[in-house]
């Protein structure tokens, strides 16, 4: 998990992050003209491969020789820093396949961002069934094999945006270093924002390795537990739909259409606060269910079952947090203003390191997980009162968040699902929980979106919710 760790902040920072923000309203500007689009698309993908190649390389050399020398005396980092080595690669890959993805945004095409993280999915969870269960290797080995499969997957990652671009939009690969105007406002945009993006990593990196350096058992596995539990719904809903917004937000500054990106950027937020409140709760109240049903197997006993839920009670508050936060931060890289994010960043990694190291000492981990919390909590709030956008009419407005409708409607479903998990259905077997889980699950999204249909929750353009399927 660790050896993933700092691949996966390089392709958060430069492929996903920063950079794909850069390089989409530079992109949308260019219209739809497809040599300059090209052109500018050939440029940064070949400063990508050199300069991630060159990182790469260093970092291979320096694991591999951290490996063979006693530079690392704990076992336990010894062996990090040589499956680190193996992993890195990835970032070639993963990094480059999210500029080519971001042109399919542009263009209108999103398929290939969604299967991509599904591709790289597949690969580990085949590996590890291949080598940890069918073979039965040794840790290690079972380790080292699934860094290599990291890689591959990587390249299939590049691979489908690549082929789909060529195919269907008949984009043709040039090895170019030139410079242009766009180039160079694409540079100037990123360097700025990476220090944002750099930031918001570091904080994720110093849970993860305070978390390593706790004698607690399994503290860094439950955090990156619930690291993936809480990313699944801001994946699917949150940076989803920033993802789908982020163009038309850009396009409608460049075009200066502030009815436009007024619509959009409200859509956005009502999509996200509805979508991302009941993933927390849903979390919170049968996160015991979902770490049992997915994770209680062998090894992983009740007792690690119970702690990790414990800790995911308190992380799954950041679901809505981060997913707020999330597409503010787009709204203001489509106005290529990439200070703001910085400081909430700054803000956001400040709090995060104080209080870890204030609250690990007593609380262990829970201690770094209510660390997360807190720092979440003023990233959003510095994003909110910097933004013109989100006045306090705006907040309060049931045109424009609908804020009220929401707290009512979660409110609602939490009590329906503390009384569903009451009722005397299921026993303690392990397809018991799974059924109680999915009864569970269907009590709360009717209940939820039951009170947001007849509150006329509106969703697209002013309309109800479901009002599509409801004959007038």
């Amino acid at each position: 998990m660790l050896a993933f760790t700092i691949p996966n902040l390089f392709r958060r920072m430069l492929g996903e992050g920063t950079l794909s923000s850069a390089f989409i309203p530079v992109f949308s500007n260019l219209g739809g003209s497809l040599v300059p689009q090209w052109f500018l698309l050939n440029q940064v993908v070949s400063r990508l491969f050199l300069s991630l190649g060159f990182l790469s390389f260093c970092v291979i050399c320096f694991s591999f020789f951290s490996y063979h020398s006693t530079l690392f005396q704990v076992y336990k980092w010894h062996v990090a820093s040589y499956l680190n080595g193996v992993t890195f690669l990835y970032v070639i890959f993963i990094c480059s396949s999210a500029i080519l993805v971001a042109a399919l945004n542009v263009k209108g095409s999103f398929g290939s961002g969604a299967v991509s993280p599904i591709l790289l999915n597949l690969v580990m969870i085949g590996v590890l069934f291949a080598v940890g269960i069918a073979h039965e290797l040794s840790f290690q080995s079972c380790a080292v094999i699934l860094s290599i499969g990291v890689v591959v997957a990587g390249f299939f990652q590049l691979l489908l945006p690549w082929m789909e671009l060529k195919v269907r939009f008949g984009w043709q690969w040039k090895f170019d270093l030139s410079k242009s105007d766009e180039i160079k406002e694409v540079g100037s945009l990123f360097w700025v924002g990476i220090f944002g993006a750099a930031v918001a990593q570091i904080n994720i990196l110093i849970s993860r390795f305070l978390a390593y350096s706790l004698e607690q058992e399994g503290a860094v596995t439950y955090l990156y537990m619930s690291a993936r539990l809480v990313e699944l719904p801001l994946g699917i809903f949150a940076i989803a739909i920033s993802t789908i917004l982020f163009p038309k937000l850009a396009s409608a500054v460049c075009l200066k259409d502030q009815e436009s990106y007024q619509s959009s950027f409200f859509l956005g937020l009502r999509s996200i606060l509805m979508l991302t409140l009941p993933s927390a709760i849903g979390l919170f109240l049968v996160g015991d269910l979902v770490v049992n049903v997915l994770f209680q197997w062998k090894e992983f006993s009740a007792e690690n079952t119970n702690m990790a839920y414990v800790v995911l009670r308190v992380v799954s508050w950041t679901i809505p947090l981060y997913a707020i936060s999330t597409f503010l931060v787009k709204s203001y890289h489509s106005q290529k203003n990439m200070g703001i994010p910085l400081k909430a960043a700054s803000l956001s990694l400040i709090t995060n390191l104080i209080f870890s190291l204030l609250l690990m000492n007593t609380h262990g981990v829970l201690g770094l997980a209510w660390a997360n919390v807190l720092a979440a909590i003023i990233q959003l709030f510095y994003l909110c009162i910097r933004n013109k956008n989100l006045s306090s009419y705006a907040v309060f407005s049931n045109t424009s968040l609908s804020l009220s409708k929401l707290v009512l409607a979660s409110v609602f479903m939490f009590l329906a699902i503390l009384y569903a998990k009451q009722i005397p259905l299921f026993s303690d077997q392990k397809w018991d929980a799974f059924f109680q889980l999915l009864f569970l699950i269907f009590s709360g999204v009717l209940s939820y979106f039951s009170v947001l249909y007849f509150l006329k929750f509106p969703l697209s353009f002013g309309k109800p919710l479901l009002s599509r399927l409801v004959r007038k």
